[in-house]
């Protein structure tokens, strides 16, 4: 798990998201990832702007649990859950 939170805090990075730190909760179901924001960038930052870049980086499916949390006065915090992605999405062309 090191390896994919390596590659989200610098894939954030490089597309102007500036994480402080990323922590992978096991869980058995769902893994959860919790990522801190500081909290003098929070005005540009969204749930769902996190949730696409996430998604971007092909490492798997993410999709926000809720909204930011301010845990303490520097930062704030974002709570992931990753599945595995296994097949491309299906789209509805075909009909």
């Amino acid at each position: 798990m090191r390896k994919i939170e390596s590659l989200i805090r610098t894939g954030l990075k490089e597309r102007g998201f500036d994480c402080h730190s990323v922590f992978t909760i096991p869980d058995e179901e769902e893994p959860r990832i919790l990522i801190a924001f500081s909290s003098r960038g929070k005005k540009r930052l969204t749930e769902n702007k996190v949730e696409n870049v996430l998604n971007s980086l092909g490492i798997g499916r993410f999709r926000a649990a809720g909204k930011f949390h301010r845990l303490s006065s520097a930062f704030v915090h974002l709570e992931v859950m990753m599945g595995a992605r296994t097949e491309s999405d299906v789209t509805r062309g075909a009909e």
